[in-house]
């Protein structure tokens, strides 16, 4: 079972825990039991001022709960004395003999405390033996769904076995408090042991440390090839016994503590210096083994310098270094380690996921690797990825020029690095010449495309992505002659060649090559088909396969072959339908985004109905999925464009749902250009079905919006096409709600400024079949409006030059419907005036 599995089966099966009610909570009705809630929050709140009110008091106006109540409360007063170590007062001046039980244990000293309740030594009185228990903290059985966690999640750990996760021995609910009895460790928490450091020097050697996390890894390896994520491997989670052992402790309970506030205490604040990147954003669905290795990785830099590697005072500074990737190196504060301790450490806390180590068991060999004096998959950071992140952070002009030199120097400091892994032919060298050949491959892959993807978003930057782009084409086309030997049957090789090829045809695509694009996206299909005919039950490599069918149907789109485009499409749904039933969130993206093309592919070719339902299929698969909103968003928005006419109060609602998110991130990044494009075009979707509403007034307050966010985007940057087009579409969608309420001169105003971008982007891109068709919806409006006018002689010239235009869009994509709609429109027009058609 993946994590992603086992989190999902906590979120719904809520159904076991009702056996766990006393009999009397069993027969209240819903309102009864807030009405309980509310009473309990009472009564624990008095109780913490030192003095409870009695059950009869509570329950004067309710007696039908009194029962209930009392059967909640009681025990509760000796568990908060024990806990507080002081008397409680009740005005019943009830006691209990008995204070110190709780069910088959006897609880002894404190041993522990936190946001998660506080832990005692205790005996097990049936089986006379020393064990520590853990009790919720009582607040938390107001929360029935933390408690349903709670449960299951000592349950699931429970059920492993190794020798360095504590073993759990009972799960129960005595006194109406919840606990789970584990063994007993005598020893101290890495907590403890980080207070005996010294500024900047660890009580007991790296090596010994080392050790200790190579054994930390291995336990949480095992929980995770069980599904089992401990979420919250911190200091004071890990304890070393007598014998110098390490244990793992609290596996589970970390997905109790959701919903953390930023102002909780001390305990929680000390649980977010070891949380992933993805854990503080609160992408739940993300968390995998890889969000414990952060964790481990935060937890040996401490323990081997003695400072956090986020050392902010309050919860803002700590998430804002998380996400800023803010730590100092770790030999900057213990230059006694070697230099690859501090790389291994690096990248298990790297910000994003896939940077770190795949699993903790590979976390693992590395540290083990660093013990042996050998050679480690991990590399310090390149000067490209100082580049990459420079690029990231400053996304302004002046940064994009310091980066394109960088990245200049960097592409010679990789071709020296490939040059010096092939003559790396020593046994001694192997392991090495391995990682320097993934290594190279990886850089090259962050130079070609990763910052050109970047640098898509800064439109000045674009003869430079190209550069890129066609350094990277060069590597993999070498790479692809250098892997393709017509006989390998090594499986890893097989997977590199049809991944290359892929890349390969995408690069292609990038810079206008379609035939050779699609020729190179075919082989990559084909490479990927045989090796998932080989592998059928392996649901990666089928993933791998329907993602280059999607590829391959994207470019035949591109290239005009819509016929194609949209078997290919069906292709990749197929295959995606059929492993997605496994749940797995990154095949549900993919179908989605599989789904979302072939709408837009439906909805170019006039196929409303069935666009209309394959952008719902879409929508439908991402409900629940909090990490895909952004892709649910973009999809609804889509929808929205294709329902304007038929529904456009139901296009309205989506439209603006859409908005929302674009406009906050947006407003979170001013400079993202990308955003900025994705709110012009909602924007002119809301417009045109508040427009089919015959809401004109609204339409032109929702363009003007439009035109205001892409008149921003071309100040910054006049050159890019992309912004001429939007503010064009934006002008003449303007013109049409302005004339609709009479207003027919500022009408015409707005037709001649969208008709002059379309012209000018006719002349840079004059095979461009959707400008040749949009220049002539815009002249052909500019005559219906000259008609209204009384300018007849206009009317005849803007008709025919609006056939002009749509004759060269249908010559250039005769396989698009609308195109010879659209001229059929203009050739009625002009006939209608009394002109020629």
């Amino acid at each position: 079972m993946s994590p992603s599995e086992h989190e999902s089966s906590f979120e719904t099966d809520s159904s076991d825990w009702s056996d766990d009610e006393p009999l009397v909570m069993r027969r209240l009705s819903h309102q009864q039991k807030d009405r309980l809630a509310e009473m309990l929050e009472q009564y624990m709140a008095e109780m913490e001022r030192g003095v409870a009110p009695s059950v009869e008091s509570l329950t004067r106006a309710n007696p039908e709960l009194r029962e209930a109540l009392r059967e909640c409360v009681d025990g509760l007063q000796n568990l908060h004395q024990l806990a507080f170590d002081q008397p409680v007062a009740t005005t019943n001046e009830r006691f209990v003999d008995d204070a110190n039980l709780l069910g088959d244990f006897e609880l002894h000293e404190e041993i522990g405390r936190g946001g998660m309740g506080v832990v005692y030594r205790a005996t097990q009185r049936s089986l006379r033996r020393d064990v520590a228990i853990k009790l919720l903290p009582l607040g938390s059985m107001l929360d029935e769904q933390k408690l349903t966690r709670f449960r299951h999640e000592a349950e699931a750990a429970a059920c492993l076995q190794h020798p360095h996760i504590v073993p759990i021995f009972a799960v129960g609910c005595e006194k109406g408090t919840h606990y789970y009895a584990m063994q007993f460790i005598a020893g101290d928490s890495l907590d403890q042991v980080i207070h005996r450091v010294n500024r900047g020097r660890a009580s007991s050697s790296w090596r010994t440390v080392v050790k200790q996390a190579i054994a930390v890894a291995d336990g949480l390896h095992a929980a995770h090839e069980l599904g089992i994520v401990h979420r919250d491997i911190k200091p004071s989670n890990l304890i070393v016994d007598q014998d110098g052992k390490v244990w793992i402790s609290d596996f589970g309970l970390a997905r109790v503590q959701n919903n953390v506030s930023l102002t909780q205490s001390g305990d929680v604040i000390g649980t977010m210096r070891y949380m992933s990147p993805e854990q503080t954003r609160g992408e739940s669905a993300l968390v995998d083994g890889r969000a414990d290795v952060y964790s481990l990785g935060a937890t040996l830099y401490e323990v081997l310098c003695g400072h956090p590697a986020h050392d902010g005072e309050d919860a803002p500074a700590i998430l804002r270094q998380i996400d800023e990737d803010a730590v100092v190196p770790l030999r900057n504060r213990f230059r006694e380690i070697p230099r690859d301790l501090d790389t291994v450490i690096a990248k298990a806390m790297s910000k994003r996921r896939d940077d770190r180590y795949e699993t903790a068991r590979d976390f693992a060999d590395d540290l083990q690797r660093v013990l042996d004096g050998e050679p480690t998959v991990a590399r310090p950071p390149s000067l490209l990825d100082h580049c990459v992140r420079y690029a990231v952070r400053y996304r302004g002009w002046v940064a994009i020029a310091s980066v394109i030199g960088m990245l200049t120097i960097a592409g010679f400091a990789i071709g020296t690095f490939l040059l010096a892994a092939e003559k790396s032919v020593s046994d001694v060298n192997a392991l090495r010449a391995m990682a320097n050949e993934r290594t190279a491959r990886e850089a090259v892959f962050g130079l070609g495309s990763q910052v050109a993807e970047l640098l898509a978003d800064i439109p000045a930057a674009s003869s430079e992505r190209q550069q890129l782009l066609m350094q990277a084409l060069l590597y993999y086309e070498r790479l692809a002659a250098q892997t393709d030997t017509g006989d390998d049957q090594n499986f890893e090789r097989r997977i590199d060649l049809a991944t290359t090829y892929g890349k390969i045809g995408e690069l292609q695509g990038d810079l206008g090559e379609n035939d050779r694009a699609i020729e190179s996206l075919r082989r990559s299909e084909r490479l990927f088909s045989t090796i998932a005919a080989s592998r059928p039950g392996d649901a990666d490599v089928v993933l791998q396969w329907t993602i280059s069918q999607n590829n391959l149907a994207q470019q035949y789109a591109v290239s005009g072959d819509l016929k194609e485009a949209a078997d290919w499409f069906g292709k990749a749904i197929i295959n995606q339908t059929r492993i997605q039933a496994d749940g797995n969130v990154r095949v549900t993206k993919e179908l989605a985004t599989t789904l979302n093309n072939l709408g837009q592919l439906l909805s170019d070719t006039e196929n409303v109905e069935q666009a209309e339902s394959v952008y719902r299929r879409a929508i439908d698969l991402l409900d629940g999925h909090a990490e895909l909103a952004e892709l649910r968003g973009t999809i609804q928005s889509n929808l929205a464009g294709v329902i304007s006419k038929r529904d456009p109060a139901q296009a309205c609602i989506l439209a603006r749902r859409s908005l929302d998110a674009q406009i906050a991130r947006l407003e979170k990044n001013p400079g993202d250009a990308e955003a900025a494009t994705r709110v012009i075009l909602t924007l002119n979707t809301l417009a045109t079905s508040q427009a089919k509403q015959s809401k004109h007034r609204e339409a032109i307050e929702t363009l003007r919006q439009a035109i205001d966010v892409s008149q921003q985007l071309r100040a910054r940057w006049p050159e890019q096409p992309i912004y001429r087009r939007d503010l064009g579409i934006s002008l003449n969608h303007l013109g049409l709600s302005l004339a609709a309420i009479g207003k027919l001169q500022y009408a015409l105003e707005a037709f001649d400024r969208a008709n002059e971008h379309a012209v000018v982007l006719q002349q840079s891109f004059p095979n461009d079949a959707e400008i040749r068709s949009m220049s002539g919806g815009i002249l052909n409006n500019l005559g219906f409006l000259s008609e209204q006018l009384g300018e007849r002689q206009n009317a005849r010239d803007y008709f025919a030059r609006a056939i002009e235009q749509q004759k060269k869009a249908v010559s250039l994509a005769p396989q698009v419907p609308r195109y010879q709609a659209f001229l059929q429109k203009h050739q009625t027009n002009l006939h209608d005036l009394g002109g020629e058609s």
